[in-house]
């Protein structure tokens, strides 16, 4: 497994400025395998909605008034040089390549079109009230911060996805969304995940709604 720096290192990398012939993309299409593959998982589970995918130089994001759009840090791709032991280690942490920051924002705009599901009570127990204050950073600046917690070691991020998703319960649920997207809301696939990073039941809860959302979203 890498260490906390080198997976610091490679989010520095993927979130860094944008140069050279990267910057010819900002503000065009984001055409990218990962991108297509996200959309096909979307299509196999039912979810009709199309998303317009942008390259960005400014962070990814999605703007709640404008769901459909979803900018994406053109920076990403160089995730595609990364060890395997990197990505392992990121699973935990937050979206290191463009495959995970794709479902992640997906997420965030999934709810912002059906924004009555985070009243549910059940959204509530699992992921928090979406309305308190949003308060947070940029994604290295948020992990690092829980690092200097003690990261992974702290036993209070047992009980979320990654050390991102405990910045705010949209996060919350977008990482929920990612890890669950991932595995096209395969349930057992989904408790394979949880036992292996050993997380807390409470986890698998998260999980478990977020698949059964997307399965019922179309």
């Amino acid at each position: 497994m890498a260490s906390d720096r080198a997976v610091i290192t490679w989010l520095r990398k993927t979130r860094g400025p944008v140069k050279g012939p990267e910057r010819a993309d900002v503000g065009k299409p984001a055409v990218h395998p990962e991108v297509t593959k996200v959309e096909e998982d979307l299509r196999w589970l039912g979810i009709k909605q199309k998303f317009d995918f942008v390259w960005s130089d400014d962070g990814s994001g999605v703007e709640e008034d404008a769901p459909r759009v979803i900018h994406l840090m053109r920076s990403l791709t160089r995730a595609a040089d990364a060890p395997v032991s990197v990505h392992t280690a990121a699973d935990r942490v937050v979206a290191l390549d463009l495959g995970g920051v794709v479902r992640h924002e997906v997420g965030h705009a999934l709810l912002f079109l059906r924004p009555a599901a985070a009243r549910a009570p059940s959204f509530m127990r699992l992921f928090g009230d979406v309305g308190v204050t949003y308060r947070v950073g940029s994604a290295v600046d948020e992990v690092l911060r829980r690092m200097k917690r003690g990261g992974l070691g702290n036993p209070r991020y047992r009980h979320v996805v990654s050390l991102y998703a405990a910045a705010h319960p949209h996060e919350r649920f977008a990482e929920a969304v990612r890890v669950a997207l991932a595995y096209r809301a395969d349930e057992e696939e989904l408790a394979t995940w949880v036992r292996q990073h050993d997380v807390a039941p409470e986890v698998l809860d998260q999980l478990t709604w977020v698949a059964r959302w997307l399965k019922s979203y179309g």
